[in-house]
């Protein structure tokens, strides 16, 4: 996985598409794509997360970086696709950030978790192991424990990807440790 970051925005790559999962408590200021993480949507992978601050517009740079290297769910002919980009951002800080420039920043950085708080707060949490998205759902559902036990407590939006590895690793135990990297990241938020 890729991590790029630009004033306002951290996105997470894989261009080549991973498995995701979402958790949502309260009400979120700032969504996109949320749905296709249903476990019951055609979409199986994504191809990027993105967690900001104030808005949605670096999205759009986001999904224009992806799509022109061919990186996306295809549709129509052979060399369509739409890039599959759900995210998420957190209310009451400074707006901003050049999803494309985050793209280009990206650097292969091993993540355990990501945070963004605000009046509202946005985290991603990567796991090690091959899981379905409603295991991801879970994953990310257990994660959201790391927000309460830093002291977070506004409403959130987590997302959990996966690796796709198989590491033969009880789903119990990674929503353990989602939780804990969850925790680390949102302290130092």
């Amino acid at each position: 996985m890729l991590v790029g970051r630009a004033p306002g925005v951290v996105v997470v790559l894989t261009p080549a598409g991973a498995v995701a999962g979402v958790d949502v408590r309260g009400a979120p200021v700032g969504t996109r794509e949320l749905d296709l993480l249903d476990p019951s949507a055609l979409v199986d992978r994504v191809h990027a997360v993105v967690l900001a601050s104030g808005g949605l517009a670096a999205v759009d740079g986001v999904v224009r970086w992806l799509e022109r290297r061919g990186h996306g769910f295809p549709v129509g002919g052979a060399r369509e696709v739409v890039p599959i980009v759900p995210a998420a951002a957190a209310s009451g800080l400074v707006a901003g950030g050049d999803g494309g420039a985050a793209c280009e920043a990206a650097v292969d950085e091993p993540v355990e978790a990501l945070a963004v708080v605000g009046e509202t707060a946005v985290g991603l949490v990567v796991v090690e192991a091959e899981l379905s998205k409603a295991q991801c759902r879970r994953v990310a559902m257990s994660a959201r424990d790391g927000f309460t036990r830093a002291g977070v407590e506004v409403p959130s939006t987590v997302f959990a990807l996966a690796t796709g590895v198989p590491t033969g690793a009880a789903l119990n135990d990674l929503c353990t440790r989602a939780a804990d990297a969850l925790e680390r990241a949102a302290r130092g938020a």
